[in-house]
């Protein structure tokens, strides 16, 4: 399992990226959650296997067709998560 912290930058809120992003987490069985965090900002927190973390750090590189990502910072996340969901926060 990976779980990784994730921070992304650009047009990004208000063009309905936390709802695409809940949509791809859910598809893959990814748990977590993601949140605005200034105008400009989005962060989440996603935990799954390797692979299913990886295809969705590739999607949010490029966000969904509404979005324009900037830049997207990437940590190891060390806290343990038991819901067993993708929420919007």
């Amino acid at each position: 399992m990976k779980s990784v912290h994730i921070i992304i930058t650009g047009v990004v809120t208000g063009v309905g990226f936390r709802w695409w992003l809940k949509k791809e987490a859910e598809k893959r069985n990814i748990h977590g959650f993601v949140k605005n965090r200034t105008e400009n900002e989005v962060e989440a927190v996603l935990l799954g296997h390797e692979k299913d973390v990886g295809d969705i750090l590739k999607l949010c590189r490029k966000g969904p067709t509404s979005s324009n990502v900037e830049s997207i910072k990437i940590e190891d996340y060390q806290l343990e998560c038991f819901k067993k969901s993708f929420d919007i926060l």
